[in-house]
């Protein structure tokens, strides 16, 4: 009967040790490649007389950053995102951001500058004064749709959408690799934004002690998964 006891002990202890499980790592290539994104603001000018390239194109009709999340994956990367102001016009239109991301003010006037930040379906807007030839950093703790507005010119506006998710990964042009690792196994959805908008959205699960490669292309404004050639819509 005694022995009976110390096995039941042994066997109970051992089942509410905690389970460990072996992360894995995922590996995403994504190639951008810089096509039609501007054409609708760089292409030429004919009005029957005049032909000529428009070659300069406003801050505001810049093309956007291309943006990848990994919805459910914590990460402690912190996201940072600048915003220079410079007379009518501030050097970002949309930003994409996670929560408790940053946005850095700087202020290239002789001048202190105020701007004006409020969120949707608030009625009471956040003021921030930026000294001049100085910066002021922002957080943004809260989930949401922001708008942000130059005091001085009340059209000159930035749009900001605030993630659930704390992964925020910036594109640059050309080839783009990341590496996650110790991501634990499960469900996640990888999703691609132009500026502020999802452009594409792609299920997958994390395997157990494994490594995953994702390939995408993103190309005259489309995504597509080379390992399984699907192509967003625009």
């Amino acid at each position: 009967m005694k022995k009976n006891s110390i096995f039941f002990f042994v066997f109970l202890l051992f089942a509410l040790l905690p389970v460990s499980v072996s992360a894995a790592m995922i590996k995403i290539d994504i190639n951008y490649k810089p096509g039609e994104e501007r054409n609708e603001y760089g292409a030429d000018i004919k009005d029957g007389y005049w032909n000529f390239p428009a070659v300069k194109v406003p801050k505001s009709r810049e093309k956007e950053q291309y943006s990848v999340i990994i919805e459910s994956y914590d990460t402690k990367e912190s996201k940072n995102e600048k915003i220079e102001i410079n007379g009518a016009e501030f050097s970002r239109r949309h930003i994409l951001l996670p929560v408790n991301g940053v946005i850095t003010f700087v202020n290239k006037e002789d001048f202190q500058r105020q701007i004006s930040i409020i969120g949707e379906g608030e009625s009471e807007p956040v003021t921030v004064t930026v000294p001049p030839k100085s910066f002021v950093q922002q957080p943004f703790i809260a989930a949401g749709s922001y708008k942000i507005i130059d005091g001085m010119f009340s059209w000159n506006t930035i749009s900001v959408n605030v993630l659930t998710t704390n992964y925020v990964w910036t594109l640059k042009e050309n080839n783009n690799r990341r590496d996650v690792p110790d991501i634990a196994p499960g469900s996640y959805t990888l999703k691609i934004y132009y500026g502020t908008t999802r452009i594409y959205s792609d299920a997958f699960t994390v395997v157990e002690n494994a490594v995953q490669n994702f390939t995408y292309k993103i190309e005259k404004g489309r995504v597509t998964n080379l390992d399984t050639l699907s192509t967003s819509r625009d």
